[in-house]
């Protein structure tokens, strides 16, 4: 069975009679037996064969019940007395009607008396019954079906049939055949028994080794013979009700709840329609969904509800297309969720809401903690009863603290999340992909947006109702961690974390988170010292430390780097080797002046990487002129040493009124080539 079951009220008792021997004492004894001796009736033993046979009828309403008996008196006589049996008493189920009794020779007496939960028959014998002596008779009966939502624990129709199957005898000497027509599929509930099929019916058997404590709930079912009210709904959403012929009242009540309550519930979970096929929506018997009101079959998609009329069960049903353990695994999860939405639903439309959510009692007789919350299977004990009305009531209202503190808008992305397995602690790129198990821990990270504080009763509720004691301090580290990061994003202004921190966050780890958020702080820290040397320049960096930061997802190295290159390289601006070229041409050191200027000049060409466009203009054109000056100091100095050399090899002559020609050592630089540069790097273009 998959989730989605709900508590009933009422439980099915069921008392057995024992055999009860009844002998008469006969004057007639006395009179041929033994001087002395008398006739008395006997008490056991009385040694009972008993085989019933039970027939499904639906066109009758009613199962046919046959039970072929074969008593013997092992009452061994004394001296003193004759004993013998004049009859046999036992119970039959209270819902028999028409109990009649045969033997050999024709009709016997038949006497009944009605108790709470079963019919005391009594069978006359058509003879007294003496020492070793058997009777041979057939008991037969009708178990005539209640009308939907009765009182009565049989239903007989078309479609469906529910009914208790007894047997009779002595330990080793029962047995129990129930026989359905054709088209009928059945279930057996309770004590095993073996199913066959022959020609389209099914046959089903038991030989149990105690009769008497033998009880099973058979179900047949007919999927033909109900009648279906087909619902199209937006979204392709494709629901088919199916109900008993035989009950208007149900398929009304069911088609009219989902045709109003499914468009809004879809709109108010957020996601699209899951089920690709139709989804069946069958009447079933109450007592034969062990306990529970309706129940959600995952894996076929198929929804059972009971025959009441109660139309925050049905949307509840329905809303375990979504809410089941697909999207969120623990069972208090989905249930919260599934009761919550279809109250939720039911308020808005107008419609019966039942009772709402109200905080449990912490000294409830049926208190567990929700994170242990199993699913029973079954509901056959006072324990197990109170301990899931405790789950669902306490699921409900936590759910509902939730919803109520976070809002239905956030629950939707915590859905849409859930689905697509997205992080609940996005950063500035698209979402990672996780693929961690949706517990109560991704819940509550996925419902409590990063982006608002935490909710300080939700954490006491889970405390109360929902997590064991070793889990609780989980909550006090995760708040605690909570509050720091979310200190980071303020610190950031804007600037998110990387994977690097969001991913121990999502997996509770929290003292890594710890140790990596410290690390995230540094980071922000140099940037702060980056944006205050650059705001001091009249310079704006550019995005590249922020990237780097966002981006981490294998530790900050990377960051650090960038932002202590920025800091060195805003710390050596092109104006400090200018001013340096220019108080060495001032004084004269030509080489010094040329040495400082080129590397002013590759100052500027690494400042436009990094943004500092708006300083750029005025170094160079600074550094240009000084270039330019640099370059006009040294033409002058290599032709004043030319004409010294020259003089001082020739005469005192006029100097020609001609150019004389290039000295090839001191040429000039052709107009398209650059200048030499002082370090061997490329030069500057001037």
């Amino acid at each position: 069975m998959a989730p989605g079951r709900m508590p009933l009220r009422d439980q099915i008792a069921r008392r057995r009679l024992g055999a009860l021997a009844v002998a008469l004492l006969l004057g007639l004894g006395l009179a041929i037996s033994p001087a002395g001796s008398g006739i008395a009736l006997a008490a056991n033993p009385l040694r009972v064969q008993a085989d019933a046979t039970y027939t499904l009828d639906p066109a009758a309403d009613r199962v046919h019940v046959a039970i072929d008996y074969e008593v013997t008196d092992l009452k061994p006589n004394t001296a003193q007395f004759i004993y013998y049996y004049s009859g046999y008493t036992f119970a039959i189920q209270p819902e028999a009607r028409s109990v009649r009794a045969s033997g050999s020779g024709g009709a016997l007496s038949v006497k009944t008396k009605a108790h709470e939960s079963y019919l005391e028959t009594t069978v006359t014998f058509q003879r007294n019954l003496f020492y070793k002596q058997t009777a041979k008779f057939t008991v037969r009966y009708d178990l005539v079906g209640g009308a939907p939502r009765s009182s009565s624990s049989i239903r007989i129709g078309k479609a469906f049939s529910t009914f208790g199957v007894w047997a009779w005898g002595d330990p080793g000497r029962g047995s129990v055949v129930v026989r359905t027509p054709q088209g009928f599929g059945d279930q057996v509930v309770g004590d095993p028994m073996s199913i066959s099929s022959s020609g389209g019916a099914e046959t089903l058997r038991a030989t149990p080794a105690e009769p008497e404590k033998f009880y099973a709930i058979v179900s047949a079912d007919n999927p033909l013979a109900y009648t279906t009210d087909r619902l199209s709904l937006d979204g392709g959403v494709e629901i088919v009700v199916m109900a008993w012929p035989e009950d208007h009242a149900w398929d009304d009540t069911v088609a009219k709840t989902l045709r109003t309550a499914m468009p809004s519930l879809r709109d108010l979970i957020g996601l699209d329609w899951p089920v690709a096929h139709d989804l069946n929506v069958r009447e079933r018997y109450t007592p034969a969904l062990e306990g529970y009101a309706g129940v959600f079959f995952t894996e076929s998609q198929r929804i059972d509800v009971s025959e009441d009329l109660d139309p925050v069960v049905i949307v509840h049903e329905a809303s375990h297309a979504w809410f089941n353990d697909q999207l969120f695994v623990e069972r208090w999860i989905y249930e919260g969720l599934a009761q919550d939405y279809a109250w939720r639903i039911q308020t808005a439309v107008g419609g019966p809401v039942g009772e709402g959510p109200s905080r449990p009692k912490l000294d409830d007789p049926g208190y567990v903690r929700l994170e242990a919350w199993t699913f029973p299977e079954v509901i056959r004990d006072q324990e197990t009863d109170d301990h899931e009305r405790f789950g669902y009531q306490a699921s409900f209202w936590v759910i509902d603290q939730i919803v109520r503190a976070v809002g239905v808008d956030q629950m939707r992305e915590a859905f849409a999340n859930a689905q697509a397995n997205l992080t609940a602690y996005p950063g500035a790129g698209k979402p990672e992909e996780v693929v961690h198990v949706d517990s109560w821990r991704r819940f509550l990270d996925l419902a409590q947006s990063i982006d608002r504080p935490d909710q300080v009763d939700l954490v006491k509720a889970f405390g109360d109702f929902v997590l064991r004691e070793s889990d609780v301090a989980d909550l006090v580290d995760r708040a605690a961690a909570r509050d720091r990061y979310r200190l980071l994003l303020i610190d950031g202004d804007g600037w998110l974390p990387g994977w690097y921190v969001r991913q121990p966050m999502g997996e509770w780890r929290f003292d890594v988170a710890g140790t990596r958020m410290t690390e995230a702080s540094a980071v922000l820290a140099l940037r702060k010292h980056v944006d205050g040397a650059a705001a001091a320049l009249g310079l704006e960096p550019n995005g590249a430390l922020r990237t780097a930061y966002e981006g981490a997802t294998n530790g900050f190295g990377g960051a650090k780097s960038l932002a202590q290159a920025e800091l060195g390289l805003l710390g050596e601006t092109p104006s400090v080797p200018y001013a340096a070229a220019r108080d060495a041409f001032e004084r004269g050191d030509v080489e010094g002046a040329r040495t400082s200027a080129a590397v002013a000049a590759a100052l500027v060409t690494s400042a436009s990487m990094v943004g500092q466009g708006r300083l750029i203009l005025a170094i160079v054109v600074a550094v240009g002129l000084l270039a330019l000056l640099v370059i006009l100091a040294i033409a002058a100095r290599r032709r004043r040493r030319r004409r010294v050399l020259a003089l001082a090899a020739e005469p005192d002559v006029a100097e020609p009124y001609a150019t004389l020609a290039a000295d090839p050592d001191a040429a000039p630089a052709a107009p398209t080539e650059r200048p030499p540069d002082a370090e061997g790097g490329p030069g500057t273009q001037l």
